[in-house]
Protein backbone atom coordinates (compact mmCIF):
# COMPACT_ATOMS: atom_id res chain seq x y z
CA UNK A 1 0.00 0.00 0.00
CA UNK A 2 3.21 1.94 0.40
CA UNK A 3 3.45 3.12 -3.30
CA UNK A 4 -0.18 3.76 -3.33
CA UNK A 5 0.51 6.42 -1.23
CA UNK A 6 3.57 7.66 -2.71
CA UNK A 7 1.38 8.22 -6.13
CA UNK A 8 -1.18 9.89 -4.39
CA UNK A 9 1.30 12.33 -3.07
CA UNK A 10 3.55 12.61 -6.10
CA UNK A 11 -0.14 13.42 -7.86
CA UNK A 12 -0.98 16.38 -5.31
CA UNK A 13 2.43 17.53 -5.72
CA UNK A 14 1.51 18.02 -9.32
CA UNK A 15 -1.71 19.02 -9.09
CA UNK A 16 -0.17 22.14 -6.70
CA UNK A 17 2.63 22.81 -9.00
CA UNK A 18 0.35 23.42 -11.85
CA UNK A 19 -1.83 25.71 -9.61
CA UNK A 20 0.92 28.04 -8.16
CA UNK A 21 2.36 28.13 -12.24
CA UNK A 22 -1.16 28.96 -13.49
CA UNK A 23 -1.50 32.08 -10.64
CA UNK A 24 1.69 32.76 -11.26
CA UNK A 25 0.89 33.64 -14.95
CA UNK A 26 -1.82 35.69 -14.37
CA UNK A 27 0.05 37.46 -12.36
CA UNK A 28 3.11 38.92 -15.02
CA UNK A 29 5.41 40.76 -13.17
CA UNK A 30 5.69 44.66 -14.40
CA UNK A 31 8.10 45.93 -16.88
CA UNK A 32 9.30 49.35 -16.25
CA UNK A 33 8.48 52.03 -18.81
CA UNK A 34 12.24 52.54 -19.76
CA UNK A 35 11.61 54.36 -22.97
CA UNK A 36 9.29 57.44 -23.85
CA UNK A 37 7.90 58.87 -27.08
CA UNK A 38 9.91 61.86 -26.28
CA UNK A 39 13.29 59.73 -26.33
CA UNK A 40 12.40 59.29 -29.67
CA UNK A 41 11.53 62.96 -30.82
CA UNK A 42 8.31 62.21 -31.01
CA UNK A 43 5.54 64.38 -29.64
CA UNK A 44 3.07 62.72 -27.23
CA UNK A 45 -0.32 63.20 -24.92
CA UNK A 46 -0.20 60.76 -21.71
CA UNK A 47 -4.04 59.85 -21.23
CA UNK A 48 -6.10 57.77 -18.93
CA UNK A 49 -9.13 56.19 -19.94
CA UNK A 50 -11.21 53.82 -17.99
CA UNK A 51 -13.02 50.48 -19.20
CA UNK A 52 -16.26 48.67 -18.17
CA UNK A 53 -15.15 47.15 -15.35
CA UNK A 54 -13.77 50.22 -13.81
CA UNK A 55 -10.03 49.59 -14.53
CA UNK A 56 -8.02 53.12 -14.91
CA UNK A 57 -5.60 52.34 -18.60
CA UNK A 58 -2.29 54.81 -18.98
CA UNK A 59 -1.34 55.33 -22.67
CA UNK A 60 0.33 57.54 -25.10
CA UNK A 61 -1.36 59.99 -27.87
CA UNK A 62 1.22 60.38 -30.29
CA UNK A 63 -0.84 63.22 -32.51
CA UNK A 64 0.74 63.49 -36.59
CA UNK A 65 -0.96 66.70 -38.14
CA UNK A 66 -1.88 65.48 -41.26
CA UNK A 67 -2.36 61.78 -40.51
CA UNK A 68 -4.08 59.37 -42.77
CA UNK A 69 -6.17 57.00 -39.83
CA UNK A 70 -5.20 56.48 -36.09
CA UNK A 71 -3.60 53.07 -35.17
CA UNK A 72 -3.68 51.46 -32.11
CA UNK A 73 -0.75 49.62 -31.23
CA UNK A 74 -0.81 46.29 -28.79
CA UNK A 75 1.88 45.00 -26.78
CA UNK A 76 2.34 41.42 -26.26
CA UNK A 77 2.53 39.51 -22.78
CA UNK A 78 4.11 40.08 -20.33
CA UNK A 79 5.07 43.88 -21.69
CA UNK A 80 4.27 47.23 -21.44
CA UNK A 81 3.48 50.19 -24.37
CA UNK A 82 7.56 51.05 -24.12
CA UNK A 83 8.72 47.91 -25.77
CA UNK A 84 6.65 48.56 -28.76
CA UNK A 85 7.74 51.73 -29.41
CA UNK A 86 10.76 51.48 -31.16
CA UNK A 87 9.11 48.94 -33.20
CA UNK A 88 6.28 50.77 -34.24
CA UNK A 89 7.03 54.14 -34.13
CA UNK A 90 8.35 54.00 -37.82
CA UNK A 91 4.08 54.57 -38.82
CA UNK A 92 4.40 58.01 -37.52
CA UNK A 93 3.81 61.06 -38.52
CA UNK A 94 1.63 59.37 -41.86
CA UNK A 95 -0.43 58.06 -38.74
CA UNK A 96 -1.39 59.37 -35.31
CA UNK A 97 -0.34 56.34 -32.74
CA UNK A 98 -1.96 55.11 -29.58
CA UNK A 99 -0.41 53.01 -27.30
CA UNK A 100 -1.73 51.78 -23.86
CA UNK A 101 -0.72 49.39 -21.29
CA UNK A 102 -3.12 46.57 -20.67
CA UNK A 103 -4.34 45.63 -17.61
CA UNK A 104 -1.91 44.33 -14.98
CA UNK A 105 0.81 45.91 -17.44
CA UNK A 106 2.94 48.59 -17.27
CA UNK A 107 1.08 51.70 -15.47
CA UNK A 108 -2.45 50.77 -15.79
CA UNK A 109 -4.64 49.39 -13.25
CA UNK A 110 -5.49 45.00 -12.28
CA UNK A 111 -3.42 42.91 -10.86
CA UNK A 112 -4.58 39.91 -12.82
CA UNK A 113 -4.35 39.41 -16.94
CA UNK A 114 -6.82 37.33 -18.65
CA UNK A 115 -4.75 36.10 -21.94
CA UNK A 116 -6.89 38.07 -23.92
CA UNK A 117 -10.37 37.53 -21.88
CA UNK A 118 -11.23 41.16 -20.71
CA UNK A 119 -8.06 42.53 -22.51
CA UNK A 120 -11.34 43.10 -25.27
CA UNK A 121 -13.03 45.29 -22.39
CA UNK A 122 -8.80 47.16 -22.85
CA UNK A 123 -9.07 47.78 -26.82
CA UNK A 124 -12.73 49.11 -26.59
CA UNK A 125 -12.18 51.36 -23.77
CA UNK A 126 -9.35 52.44 -26.37
CA UNK A 127 -11.23 52.59 -28.98
CA UNK A 128 -13.83 54.57 -26.87
CA UNK A 129 -11.31 57.53 -26.08
CA UNK A 130 -10.25 57.49 -30.01
CA UNK A 131 -13.92 58.09 -30.80
CA UNK A 132 -14.78 60.91 -28.33
CA UNK A 133 -11.33 62.79 -28.24
CA UNK A 134 -11.91 65.86 -30.74
CA UNK A 135 -8.70 65.22 -32.69
CA UNK A 136 -9.31 61.88 -33.51
CA UNK A 137 -12.86 61.14 -33.66
CA UNK A 138 -13.46 61.55 -37.04
CA UNK A 139 -10.55 59.51 -38.27
CA UNK A 140 -10.79 55.47 -39.38
CA UNK A 141 -8.88 53.46 -36.49
CA UNK A 142 -6.56 50.93 -37.57
CA UNK A 143 -4.87 48.11 -34.97
CA UNK A 144 -1.50 46.67 -34.68
CA UNK A 145 -1.14 44.06 -32.33
CA UNK A 146 1.93 41.79 -31.31
CA UNK A 147 1.25 38.19 -29.88
CA UNK A 148 -1.32 38.60 -26.74
CA UNK A 149 -2.25 42.01 -28.49
CA UNK A 150 -2.85 40.38 -31.95
CA UNK A 151 -5.38 38.30 -30.72
CA UNK A 152 -6.79 40.75 -29.06
CA UNK A 153 -6.73 42.92 -32.04
CA UNK A 154 -8.62 40.09 -33.56
CA UNK A 155 -10.70 39.56 -31.02
CA UNK A 156 -12.33 43.42 -30.50
CA UNK A 157 -12.10 44.01 -34.45
CA UNK A 158 -14.75 40.85 -34.76
CA UNK A 159 -17.09 43.27 -33.04
CA UNK A 160 -16.23 46.61 -34.56
CA UNK A 161 -17.06 47.01 -37.82
CA UNK A 162 -15.40 50.14 -38.08
CA UNK A 163 -12.06 49.01 -37.65
CA UNK A 164 -10.53 49.29 -41.29
CA UNK A 165 -7.37 48.13 -41.21
CA UNK A 166 -5.24 45.32 -38.95
CA UNK A 167 -2.06 43.74 -38.58
CA UNK A 168 -1.64 40.59 -36.22
CA UNK A 169 2.07 39.80 -35.63
CA UNK A 170 2.58 36.30 -34.03
CA UNK A 171 -0.38 35.87 -32.57
CA UNK A 172 -2.21 32.51 -31.26
CA UNK A 173 -5.47 31.07 -32.59
CA UNK A 174 -6.09 29.36 -29.69
CA UNK A 175 -4.95 29.86 -26.40
CA UNK A 176 -5.32 26.34 -24.38
CA UNK A 177 -3.15 24.96 -27.40
CA UNK A 178 -0.62 27.66 -26.84
CA UNK A 179 -0.40 26.76 -23.38
CA UNK A 180 0.32 23.11 -24.84
CA UNK A 181 2.74 23.89 -26.81
CA UNK A 182 4.43 26.51 -24.15
CA UNK A 183 5.23 23.22 -22.11
CA UNK A 184 5.82 20.72 -24.24
CA UNK A 185 8.95 19.57 -22.70
CA UNK A 186 6.75 17.96 -20.15
CA UNK A 187 5.65 14.89 -22.04
CA UNK A 188 1.61 14.39 -21.57
CA UNK A 189 1.35 16.89 -18.29
CA UNK A 190 1.59 19.54 -20.95
CA UNK A 191 -1.80 18.92 -21.38
CA UNK A 192 -2.63 19.62 -18.01
CA UNK A 193 -1.26 22.92 -17.81
CA UNK A 194 -4.02 23.15 -20.92
CA UNK A 195 -6.64 21.77 -19.30
CA UNK A 196 -6.21 24.28 -16.23
CA UNK A 197 -5.99 27.74 -18.63
CA UNK A 198 -9.75 26.34 -19.17
CA UNK A 199 -10.44 25.71 -16.10
CA UNK A 200 -9.01 28.91 -14.42
CA UNK A 201 -11.08 31.14 -17.46
CA UNK A 202 -14.65 29.16 -16.55
CA UNK A 203 -13.97 29.30 -12.87
CA UNK A 204 -12.11 33.31 -12.34
CA UNK A 205 -13.66 34.92 -15.19
CA UNK A 206 -16.79 32.92 -16.02
CA UNK A 207 -15.51 32.80 -20.05
CA UNK A 208 -13.98 29.60 -22.19
CA UNK A 209 -11.37 30.28 -23.75
CA UNK A 210 -11.92 27.68 -26.58
CA UNK A 211 -14.95 29.75 -27.16
CA UNK A 212 -13.07 33.15 -27.36
CA UNK A 213 -10.33 31.97 -29.38
CA UNK A 214 -9.40 33.91 -32.28
CA UNK A 215 -9.61 31.32 -35.06
CA UNK A 216 -13.54 31.37 -34.21
CA UNK A 217 -14.09 34.75 -34.65
CA UNK A 218 -11.18 35.57 -37.17
CA UNK A 219 -14.61 35.10 -39.66
CA UNK A 220 -16.61 38.28 -38.46
CA UNK A 221 -13.84 40.54 -38.70
CA UNK A 222 -14.32 43.22 -42.13
CA UNK A 223 -11.38 44.91 -41.68
CA UNK A 224 -8.14 44.25 -44.21
CA UNK A 225 -6.03 41.89 -42.23
CA UNK A 226 -1.99 41.53 -42.87
CA UNK A 227 -0.82 38.30 -40.57
CA UNK A 228 2.61 38.54 -40.22
CA UNK A 229 4.56 35.23 -38.30
CA UNK A 230 7.62 33.22 -37.95
CA UNK A 231 7.97 30.02 -40.06
CA UNK A 232 10.20 28.89 -36.76
CA UNK A 233 8.31 30.48 -34.40
CA UNK A 234 9.06 28.30 -30.92
CA UNK A 235 6.44 29.66 -28.62
CA UNK A 236 3.20 29.93 -31.43
CA UNK A 237 3.79 27.67 -34.64
CA UNK A 238 3.05 28.82 -37.70
CA UNK A 239 0.00 26.90 -38.19
CA UNK A 240 -1.38 29.12 -35.51
CA UNK A 241 -1.29 32.03 -38.42
CA UNK A 242 -2.10 29.83 -41.37
CA UNK A 243 -5.80 28.65 -39.31
CA UNK A 244 -6.31 32.72 -38.61
CA UNK A 245 -5.75 33.17 -42.15
CA UNK A 246 -8.01 30.50 -43.65
CA UNK A 247 -10.92 31.49 -41.69
CA UNK A 248 -10.37 35.54 -42.46
CA UNK A 249 -12.45 37.35 -44.75
CA UNK A 250 -11.21 39.28 -47.78
CA UNK A 251 -8.57 41.44 -47.75
CA UNK A 252 -6.28 39.68 -45.92
CA UNK A 253 -2.65 38.24 -46.41
CA UNK A 254 -0.35 36.32 -44.40
CA UNK A 255 3.64 36.76 -44.94
CA UNK A 256 5.70 33.80 -43.66
CA UNK A 257 9.10 34.91 -42.31
CA UNK A 258 12.19 33.82 -40.70
CA UNK A 259 13.20 34.64 -37.22
CA UNK A 260 11.68 33.90 -33.15
CA UNK A 261 9.16 34.69 -31.82
CA UNK A 262 10.37 38.21 -31.05
CA UNK A 263 12.74 39.11 -33.47
CA UNK A 264 10.44 39.98 -36.75
CA UNK A 265 10.40 43.80 -36.94
CA UNK A 266 14.90 43.15 -35.95
CA UNK A 267 15.12 40.68 -38.65
CA UNK A 268 13.33 41.96 -41.59
CA UNK A 269 14.23 46.19 -40.62
CA UNK A 270 13.09 48.43 -43.84
CA UNK A 271 11.26 45.09 -45.37
CA UNK A 272 8.89 45.01 -42.29
CA UNK A 273 8.50 48.62 -42.17
CA UNK A 274 7.59 49.21 -45.93
CA UNK A 275 5.37 45.98 -45.67
CA UNK A 276 3.30 47.37 -42.42
CA UNK A 277 3.10 50.59 -43.43
CA UNK A 278 1.66 49.90 -47.14
CA UNK A 279 -0.77 47.89 -45.56
CA UNK A 280 -2.05 50.93 -43.10
CA UNK A 281 -1.55 53.38 -46.48
CA UNK A 282 -4.45 50.78 -48.33
CA UNK A 283 -6.76 50.06 -45.77
CA UNK A 284 -7.06 52.52 -43.46
CA UNK A 285 -9.00 55.73 -45.19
Amino acid sequence: MVWIRVLVDLLLILFGTVIVVGFLALKPTRMLTRLKPEDLGLPSHQVTFGTRDGKNLKGWLIPAEKSQGVIICCHGYPANKSDILPVVSFLYPDFTLFLFDFRAHGESQGFITTFGLREVWDLEAAIAYLKGAPTTKEKPIGIWGYSLGGAVGILTAARHPEIKALVSESAFANFPEMVTQYFKSLGPLKYIFSWLSRFLGKVLFRMDYIENSPEFHIGKVRAAVLFIHSRTDELIPISHARRLYQNANSPKELWEVGGTHTSLDQAYGSAYQTKVKAWFERYLR
